[in-house]
């Protein structure tokens, strides 16, 4: 059995947003789990299944270099995403078609297509390497947790005297954007300047107004004991705001935990590998990478049960500039880059049914 695991040290924060949003709050994503004392927490994670698709994506990246020539959409969008269609999910595979799928470098690797073939590893939530957490941690990253006399605080006065409660896992920022036009900037580079800007004003202005008076209007309904979605209103056109986002603190240590079917080739294993490096070189995890989120120093090992030690993925110290794969590792590659050679274009549409989609699709163009 071969696992991938390691840690992932945020440089800076890192926030993956929760779909209930909290006014101009953006939340991130949490789990509840019963830690190491069996009192039930709350902490901040990063889904498996977004990495899941970062590294899908990195990978798909490499394998169309390697064919080196235009692919169709649904040939890209089937490697990029698992899917070219949603109509074209649950074709019924020949054994062939689950032999030879199995088999592919790429497919066999991450599965989907329109016959859902299975992938060959699974991974863990991106967790906190916390002592709360130790009940999912790998074993071999237990020993570097955070304790739990660092995970508390007590209250030494006022009322709270003697209270202990948990160190926040997460932080609230702030993030503002402000309109240059409203500040008086732009006079010598904005055409019919008065005009344009008295315009923008008074849209600006009517738009505050009505979304005063449409909460006015939902309070007061409130208060009357009475449902509403407040007074018809244009949307906002103020580009200047602000909103509140939660994520974790940069220095947080995360766990990274692949597991690797023992079914995976030599090959598929080495496209795992530079699919993770190339990733680890984006340094991107989670959401709001453009506001400068989610970047991380990654510290990752594959462990390999025929073997008395494990192997480090990257090089000592690459982290400081690029990330490079350890030459130990170079037969996993070398397996990868002799079938990423002789890709296949058609092999890759006979496998993910992306040819009998799109037969099925001028089929029905015809009888429509």
């Amino acid at each position: 059995m071969l696992n991938i695991v390691g840690t992932l040290t945020a440089t800076t924060h890192i926030h993956q947003t929760d779909p209930n949003r909290e006014g101009n709050l953006s939340r991130t994503i949490k789990t509840h789990l019963w830690d190491v004392d069996r009192i039930r927490r709350e902490v901040p994670i990063v889904t498996a299944n977004s990495v899941r698709g970062l590294l899908r994506r990195a990978a798909a990246d490499v394998t169309l270099e390697a064919i080196g020539k235009p692919v169709s959409r649904e040939v890209f969008s089937v490697l990029t995403t698992g899917k070219a269609s949603k109509k074209d999910i649950g074709y019924q595979p020949t054994t062939k078609v689950l032999v030879d799928g199995g088999k592919h470098i790429f497919a066999g690797l991450f599965g989907g297509g329109g016959y859902i073939l299975p992938s060959r590893y699974g991974m863990s939530t991106i967790v906190p390497i916390v002592e709360w957490c130790d009940p999912l941690l790998h074993p071999s990253l237990r020993d570097r947790a955070i304790p739990k006399d660092r995970l508390s605080y007590e209250i030494k006065s006022g009322a709270d005297q003697g209270r202990v409660f948990d160190v926040p896992l997460v932080t609230q920022l702030i993030l503002t954007s402000r309109d240059d036009v409203l500040a008086g900037k732009g006079q010598q580079f904005i055409e019919d300047y008065q005009q344009s800007v008295d315009a923008w004003i008074e849209r600006v202005t009517s738009g505050r107004v009505a979304k005063d008076t449409s909460k006015a209007e939902i309070k007061a309904a409130k208060d009357r004991g009475e449902k509403s979605s407040g007074v018809a209103k244009e949307v906002g056109v103020d580009v200047s705001g602000y909103n509140l986002i939660e994520a974790m603190l940069p220095g947080t240590p995360l766990q990274f935990w692949m597991r690797l079917n023992p079914k995976v080739t030599p090959a598929q294993v080495g496209l795992m590998l530079m699919a993770i490096r190339n990733w680890a070189n984006a340094n991107v995890l989670g959401g709001a990478s453009a506001r400068g989120f989610g970047r991380f120093n990654a510290d990752l090992w594959l462990h390999d049960d025929r073997q008395p030690h494990p192997v480090s993925l990257f090089g000592h110290g690459d982290h400081v500039a690029s990330y490079d794969l350890n030459t130990e590792l170079r037969h996993y590659l070398d397996a990868a880059n002799a079938e990423l050679g002789s890709l296949d274009i058609a092999q890759i549409e006979t496998v993910y049914g992306t040819k009998l989609a799109k037969s099925k699709k001028l089929a029905e163009s015809k009888d429509g």
